[in-house]
């Protein structure tokens, strides 16, 4: 099996080289002249400097009518000078009264209208920095990558916005629309350290009451991939490159109510090598999460929960790192005291480091059975006296502008000191690749090996192994992926719900195109999906019908009925369910999300048996106010014996997010996260004064609460915060 899939690979890859072909568009590639002077960036466009700046007005729409002229006119301008490139916006609008536009947090601003810019630095149809402006001038930043992985709460077709950068930004709304001012620093992106530059560029401006996305290079179903379609601009002169320098130190206070406050100290360095080679060190960091994780329904779950990254360290760079099998999920670093790290691009070369001192680590195990519930190695956290050293080394190298192969290595080396941290290790190495070829498909794969040593045991060299095969169109769309994850095999610095697999998941669609102001399109597919433990046992089969409909305002209709097989404790349980989730964007001031789902379920237990569980959730978001935002999000579970039988339990999760802005660096935000079968009350307040990124003060105060049985709230702990960071860069 292991010789027929690697024959499978190498095949591919030879094909690749044959059928690869990129779609090319000569209409869309500029040079644009260089400023003598920087515009002000106030958001009016008056200075007439911009008059000499290169003009791009051809916008085409995507939605709701691909191809059609745009309802609105759009005007771009766009120059540079040594420092900055400089882009200019003018968004007419017939009807100023509907343009959504909020003053919120940096990073917040989801439902406005918006401008977005993606600039393809190094052009190679694979990642693009994302700078993002709404109509009051509020930013959003991020990395887009064409492959990354979509699943995790990652959502639909967009970017990680948890990458943040300096750069100037303001807008203005007027009688005729509105009007938008970028200036980015050559110094907030990485680029090839060549003498002229040729870049990616895309512009998509997004109206929302419309339901409108329109793009200047346009943008076609009939092409597989973002960022091939895209046009280029062109740099000739010179500009600042590389060898900038960024320090921040970084004070935060943490004080429990009866308790001495605890100070502490830390400092950050980034430093660039060259225009396309950073290198980043921290001491003593500070990792405290200023946004809290939503709260996810704990009970009668049988894998372990997946809570995103967030801490700044670990996300320059986190695209790099990303493999099919997630063998970097840097939320089991636990307590860093120190950490290095390397990223960037040389010619076709991407490179990776990292390497993190942790104290209190999870701890290194040597075999997982296929019903282990790895929220036990969780759990382990901070129980251990261990200290460990985890490296990550990760190398990709294009073959063509969306094809790749990549090399990854991760090591974690775990003892009680500094001299014993070889007393106990896993390693993990293994090369990946993506291929696109034939213009719609696409071939992704990855082969790993581990080895661990714990104490005086050690495991033999332990594979792993995954492949998939896509093809993506206008209207027929398939998927089918293996993937091979023995028993033994351990990567302790990735993250996987599941081992001893051999799983098998196919996935067939069509997408009908009505693309009329009610239904833009409506996606019917197909999913069958089994998996076999290495004792060939089937273990899991379902099959999976599903529609997915896209339309008015905003909203989508999403609705799936499953047939479902699952082994768990030596019982073949069979079960029935029903699941549909519905979200809208109706009006400016309101969006909302309802999900309910109903059917078999399994009750995991020693003696587990088959129930019947209903699950309802609702979502809203209300802006009453252009600077107020409130959001409430209710989860509820119930679990019975049998349909209509007796309630085993239930489990209400009841969460509030309140945010007013003061003014756009200054705002005041409120959490309750409440727990009705733990009894768990969480309240959160917090000031924060964000002058940029990397430039904060925050001042919080915590409360944990839980309910007794007499129905009182008890304080379990209070907490005072405090944290400032100042980002000085030359």
């Amino acid at each position: 099996m292991k010789k027929y899939a690697l024959s499978i690979v190498l095949c591919l890859i030879v094909l690749s080289f044959f059928t690869f072909s990129q779609e090319h568009y000569d209409n869309y590639n500029i040079k644009i002249p260089e400023f003598t002077s920087p515009p002000k960036i106030d958001g009016k466009i008056e200075n007439p400097i911009w008059e000499r700046g290169a003009v791009l007005d051809t916008f085409t729409q995507y939605e709701p009518q691909e191809g059609a002229r745009p309802s609105e006119r759009t005007l771009v301008y766009i120059g540079y000078d040594k420092k900055s490139i400089y882009i200019a916006v003018r968004c007419f609008d017939s009807n100023t009264k509907g343009i959504r536009a909020c003053l919120t947090k940096r990073d917040s601003a989801s439902g406005d209208d918006e401008v977005t810019i993606y600039l393809d630095t190094f052009n190679d149809k694979k990642r693009a920095f994302v700078f993002q402006v709404n109509p009051c001038g509020i930013q959003t930043d991020g990395i887009y990558t064409e492959t990354r992985r979509r699943g995790r709460g990652r959502g639909f077709f967009g970017f990680d916005r948890s990458w943040d950068t300096f750069y100037l930004s303001d807008a203005q709304i007027d009688e005729t629309g509105y009007t938008i001012e970028v200036a980015i620093p050559f110094k907030s992106l990485r680029f090839p350290n060549t003498s002229s530059q040729t870049w990616g560029l895309q512009i998509m401006r997004t109206i929302r009451r419309k339901n409108e996305e329109i793009y200047w290079h346009p943008r076609s179903r009939d092409i597989n991939g973002f960022l091939v379609q895209s046009g280029t601009l062109r740099i000739d002169g010179t500009i600042e490159r590389g060898k900038n320098f960024e320090i921040m130190p970084v004070l935060t206070g943490l004080k429990q109510s009866d308790k001495k406050t605890e100070p502490e100290a830390g400092i950050n360095l980034k430093y660039g090598i060259t225009s396309d080679l950073t290198a980043d060190i921290t001491y003593n960091p500070d990792f405290s999460q200023i946004e809290a994780d939503m709260p996810q329904i704990e009970v009668n779950q049988r894998y372990a929960l997946y809570y995103a990254e967030k801490r700044p360290f670990f996300l320059e760079g986190k695209d790099l790192f990303d493999t099919p099998l997630e063998l970097a999920y840097t939320r089991k670093i636990v307590d860093p005291q120190w950490g290095v790290k390397l990223t960037g691009k040389t010619g076709k070369t991407s490179i990776g480091f990292l390497s993190v001192y942790d104290h209190n680590p999870p701890e290194i195990t040597l075999q997982s059975s296929s019903d282990e519930d790895e929220d036990d190695e969780e759990e382990q956290e901070g129980d251990n006296p261990y200290n460990a050293l985890v490296n990550i080394f990760r190398l990709k190298r294009d073959l063509f502008p969306e094809s790749h192969i990549g090399l990854i290595v991760t090591d974690k080396e775990m003892g009680y000191s500094w001299n014993s941290l070889s007393n106990n290790y896993n390693r993990v190495a293994g090369f990946d690749g993506h291929f696109k070829f034939m213009n719609y498909y696409r071939f992704s794969f990855q082969v790993l090996g581990s080895q661990s040593k714990v104490e005086n045991e050690k495991t033999g060299f332990i594979p792993a192994m995954y492949f998939s095969l896509g093809r993506t169109a206008r209207h027929l769309n398939f998927s089918a992926s293996w993937t091979s994850l023995p028993s033994d095999f351990e990567a302790t610095s990735g993250f996987f719900r599941r081992k001893d697999i051999q799983s098998l998941r196919t996935r067939l669609s069509y997408t009908l195109l009505p693309q009329n102001d009610m239904i833009i399109s409506i996606r019917p597919s197909i999913e069958y999906n089994r998996i076999f433990d290495f004792d060939n046992t089937l273990t899991d089969e379902e099959f999976q019908f599903s529609c997915f409909i896209n339309g008015w305002k905003q909203s989508h209709l999403w609705a799936t009925i499953s047939s479902e097989m699952e082994r768990y404790e030596g019982i073949d349980f069979h079960r029935n369910s029903f699941r549909a989730n519905f979200s809208s964007e109706p009006f400016s001031w309101f969006s909302g999300n309802v999900s309910y789902s109903f059917g078999d379920a399994i009750y995991y237990d020693e003696n587990p048996y088959l129930g019947y569980k209903t699950s309802l959730g609702f979502r809203v978001t209300l802006k009453p106010l252009t600077n107020l935002r409130l959001f409430y999000n209710i989860r509820n579970d119930d679990f019975y014996k049998e349909k209509g039988g007796k309630r085993e339990y239930k489990v209400n999760i009841i969460s509030q997010r309140i945010n007013y802005q003061i003014s756009r660096p200054l705002s005041l935000r409120l959490i309750t996260d409440y727990n009705d079968y733990s009894g768990n009350l969480y309240i959160s307040t917090l000031i924060s004064y964000e002058y940029r990124p990397g430039t904060v003060f925050y001042f919080g105060i915590d409360d944990n609460q839980e309910k007794d049985d007499a129905g009182i709230f008890r304080r379990e702990g209070r907490y005072y915060f405090i944290k400032f960071s100042y980002w000085w860069r030359t």
